[in-house]
């Protein structure tokens, strides 16, 4: 038996490699018939010897077969694989834009006295939606074009679509437009219509729906992780008048710093200079009517001004990780009535996932001409200067980038003359967001 193994061992693979076995199995019986007939083998052991070589010419085959089919199932899902991708690869200009939107549902309720007793309530239903895209035109991303579509009118500080006019499909407005060069990290230099670039603690002085046209070169350094430091100057076209063949424009420096005192706490601070031309003897398109004017509503002033804007904040573990106090102030170079200031709150998490929560309060006076009435925040007592009043606002998250959100405005009229006329309002907002 140790015999007809080893011959088995020794002829099989030989006998298998040149396909004797599988090809041609009668050469395999005159070779062993060979054997025998010079004495090496039995006509027994001639027996057993075929009998081995076909089981091992078998195993052989099977392993073979095995083999080369895992080959060509490993083959075939590469190619599929490498097809998949060559079919699903974009080209580098698509992979090089990044869209992003957002889109909110709102109820608002709001009712006034008026300075006669009347009283106004008002229910209303509105929503905003916005929709934008921004481009790396070159791959080292120095160069940027941004465009957005968004709902509203023409106002330059709300992009709300009011519930009205039998079902009516309103028509999308330009948001924003603009062209980006950052040669540094630091530094950009942008031109069109943009992102309001200037730090601002809250809305007294200027609307988060504007988008300034103009230019603007922010510029921001970090020193270290204790301090950094920011600078954001601004030359912004208010509106051409073509009939005195002038425009009026605003150039703004903002220079400010962030400092962390420790690792818990954080001060931000800025101080902006804005400087106004053409302003004094013209009348604006969207302005709401509460600057000082002469008998033909012209400006009595250019509203020149300097403003501070600042921010001391802590964070914590626990449910309440940030806590921070904030503040704003403003004067311009209007004769009287040319002050405002803001005081205010705010603590909570940040609204990255469901129970995530914010609350945020604050307090602000805007006198008559601390700033231009076509600026400040259109839903504290109608976007008006001459006003003063509180907003509470809670918001809460619902799941990553949704959120609810309920603010409300309690304000009135700065009443100079001690008569009673403040023509007190109440605004409730209820919203729902969605971001993308």
């Amino acid at each position: 038996m140790k015999k007809i193994t080893l011959m088995v061992c020794l002829m099989g693979p030989l006998l298998f490699n040149f396909g004797i076995v599988p090809s041609n199995a009668a050469e395999v019986d005159v070779l062993i018939n060979k054997l025998v007939e010079k004495g090496i083998l039995s006509q027994h052991e001639a027996g057993q010897l075929l009998k081995e070589m076909q089981k091992e010419g078998t195993r052989q085959e099977t392993a073979v077969k095995k083999t080369a089919e895992k080959v060509a199932k490993e083959t075939a899902e590469r190619t599929v694989k490498k097809e998949s991708q060559n079919w699903a690869k974009l080209p580098n200009w698509v992979n090089r834009i990044h869209f992003k939107g957002d889109f909110r549902l709102r109820y608002q309720y709001q009712d006034k006295k008026k300075s006669d007793g009347t009283k106004i309530n008002r229910n209303r239903g509105r929503y905003r939606w916005r929709f934008g895209a921004v481009a790396d035109v070159t791959e080292d991303k120095k160069w940027q074009m941004g465009f957005g579509l968004c709902s509203g009118s023409g106002d330059p500080r709300s992009t709300n679509q009011t519930f009205t006019n039998d079902f009516e499909t309103p028509d999308a407005r330009i948001d924003y437009a603009y062209a980006q060069y950052q040669p540094f990290r630091q530094w950009k230099i942008i031109g069109g219509q943009f992102n309001n670039p200037l730090y601002k603690t809250k809305d007294m002085v200027w609307d988060s729906d504007i988008r300034p046209q103009g230019v603007a070169a922010p510029l921001k350094y970090k020193v270290n992780d204790r301090f950094g430091f920011f600078l954001n100057p601004a030359l912004f076209v208010l509106q051409e008048f073509k009939a005195k063949e002038e425009t009026a424009w605003m150039f703004v420096l903002q220079p400010g710093v962030r400092i962390k005192p420790t690792n818990g706490t954080w001060i931000k601070l800025a101080g902006a200079w804005y400087l106004n031309r053409d302003v004094q003897g013209n009348q604006f398109e969207y302005s709401s009517g509460t600057n000082s004017t002469d008998a033909n509503g012209h400006l009595l002033d250019n509203y020149s001004s300097v403003a501070l804007d600042g921010e001391f904040g802590f964070k914590f573990s626990g449910p309440v990780q940030k806590l921070a106090f904030f503040g704003q102030f403003i004067k311009s170079d209007a004769d009287n009535d040319n002050v405002g200031w803001l005081a205010g709150v705010k603590f909570g998490r940040s609204l990255k996932k469901f129970g995530d929560w914010v609350f945020e309060y604050n307090y602000r006076r805007l006198e008559k001409d601390a700033v231009l009435d076509f600026m400040p925040d259109s839903d504290f007592y109608g976007g008006k200067t001459n006003a003063a009043g509180h907003e509470l606002e809670f918001k809460f998250g619902l799941a990553k980038h949704v959120s609810l959100a309920m603010d409300y405005y309690n304000t009135r009229k700065i009443d100079h003359a001690g008569d009673k006329t403040d023509e007190p309002e109440n605004v409730f907002q209820f919203d729902v967001k969605f971001k993308f």
